[in-house]
């Protein structure tokens, strides 16, 4: 039986208040400071439709800002508690031994929806400034500067766990993404992540001092390892076999939960040299990996083979081969001062836009100042002055919404009392990539609904003229020899 112990996350708290610590069998808050585990394995979940409302109820009840992932109280309609769905990987990591600590960041309270596909959006809208919050917590957490680090993301956790990687201010030394969800239905609905834009700033790679990543799909996922600048990723396509669910969206569901169960048996057979048994914090020499591998069937799930890449043909070749463009923002970026504490402009985007870079620096600070940038009123960016973030996290996505006028904010939200905080962003550039997959827009997604029932509903009343006409065409030939007999 898993206990629970206080320490509820809260978006206003420290993104400490958002890690959980595992020891195989109970939870308990992390302190700052508190982690000096040689190993450090961070587990970040997804979206979670449904639990919005348990979510409110508890919080609300409770009288905490948010509720924590592991609180056993939250089950879905099947009587299983969400803890459950992830304590196999869970207790798998802890289980490699005492150097190994494993934590749980838990986002909640922004990754709970409604039971309604079209809202995955508000869940990916969320996992950029989560990925901010947990670079902080851990940056936080850490005891020891030599701490070996694995991120591990399931769904839009995989989202959450990318943005952190490249926020931090020594990059980890491996990134795990569990089916994250970059296929065209994903995409339909907004739910994608879209991370293909973000993972070359990690500079993923083979070497000691490249970060390693491994990404795992069985229901959602897409491979990476042929966009630009992500060849030395490793693409696992998995095979859930035949669910024993027989509702669809269990079904789903126990598929696209599916890659965390497999990563969870490669963590308890490491031997078999594979998933975290290739792992370079198991020791193992990823420079001999190959890019594309895939699992024959679920009664031999470890046993994988190399898959071969199809050529990219026309378009897509071309696509691949164009130059990413960045684009200058002419004028004198944003300045935050204790009198001014916000600012903001507008930036026009055209289609294939994903990203605005800029230079962030605080000057006559103590370090306690923390600077947020939304995009459109929705928070993308934080980050703690003491914990300056380096240039590939320095960004915020593009993704949502239509080409066009987009309102970028800054804002000076905390600082010591007494101190006199000068803070610049400056250099900003629009960034566009070849190819780049726009993401969610209400209007877009209304035109597609329309054209999906307007072509279904063609389809079915083609069928029915069809059917109609092969009855009556039935019908007249059982009464033609009857008419002819009687005269």
């Amino acid at each position: 039986m898993q206990v629970y112990e206080a320490g509820e996350p809260s978006s206003s708290a420290s993104p400490l208040s958002r890690l959980t610590r595992f020891d195989g069998t109970n939870f308990h808050p992390v302190a700052e400071g508190s982690v000096d585990a040689p190993f450090v394995h961070v587990f970040v979940h997804g979206w979670q439709p449904g639990f919005r409302l348990q979510e409110r109820l508890h919080a609300v009840t409770d009288v905490v800002h948010a509720l924590p992932t592991w609180d056993p109280r939250l089950i879905d309609p099947t009587g299983r508690t969400l803890i459950s769905y992830y304590l196999p990987l869970l207790e798998a990591l802890a289980g490699l031994g005492e150097k190994h600590c494993v934590l749980w960041y838990s986002w909640l309270d922004e990754s709970a929806t409604d039971a309604d596909l079209l809202l995955a959006f508000r869940s990916r809208q969320a996992t950029q400034i989560n990925g901010r919050r947990l670079a902080l917590a851990l940056q936080q957490s850490f005891g020891r500067p030599d701490t070996r680090l694995h991120l591990i993301g399931h769904s839009h956790g995989s989202a959450v766990a990318t943005h952190a990687a490249v926020s931090l201010g020594q990059a980890p030394e491996q990134v795990t993404l569990l089916d994250a969800p970059e296929s065209s239905m994903s995409r339909f609905s907004g739910a994608a992540n879209l991370i293909d834009m973000v993972l070359p700033r990690l500079r993923p790679g083979r070497g000691p001092d490249r970060p390693f990543v491994d990404s795992y799909w069985s229901a959602f996922g897409r491979p990476y390892h042929h966009k630009p600048g992500l060849s030395a990723v490793v693409d696992v396509v998995l095979a859930p076999g035949r669910s024993p669910e027989h509702d669809p969206v269990r079904v789903i569901n126990w598929a696209h939960l599916y890659a965390a169960d497999w990563y969870a048996l490669s963590v308890r057979e490491p031997g078999r040299g594979v998933g975290y048994g290739w792992s370079p914090l198991s020791g193992a020499a990823v420079e001999t990996l190959h890019t594309f591998y895939n699992s024959p069937g679920p009664h031999r799930p470890l046993d994988l083979g190399r898959r071969r890449d199809r050529p990219r043909l026309g378009a897509a070749r071309r696509i691949v081969s164009r130059p990413t463009r960045r684009t200058p923002i002419i004028g004198p970026g944003l300045r935050l001062t204790p009198q001014t504490p916000a600012a903001a402009l507008v930036l026009r985007t055209v289609p294939g836009d994903t990203l605005v870079e800029f230079d962030l620096k605080v000057v006559d600070g103590d370090g306690t100042e923390q600077i947020e940038i939304d995009l459109d009123e929705v928070t993308a960016f934080v980050a703690l002055a003491r914990f300056p973030v380096p240039k590939a996290g320095r960004y915020v996505m593009l993704t949502d919404g239509r080409p066009g006028e987009r309102l970028l904010t800054a804002r000076l939200t905390a600082r010591s009392p007494g101190t006199r905080p000068q803070v610049s962003i400056t250099n900003l550039a629009i960034v566009n990539s070849p190819g780049a997959v726009t993401g969610f827009s209400v209007q877009r997604a209304a035109v597609a609904i329309f054209f999906a029932g307007a072509a279904t509903g063609s389809l079915a009343t083609l069928l029915a003229v069809l059917t109609g006409s092969w009855t009556v065409r039935k019908v007249l030939a059982r009464l033609r020899p009857r008419s002819t007999r009687w005269w």
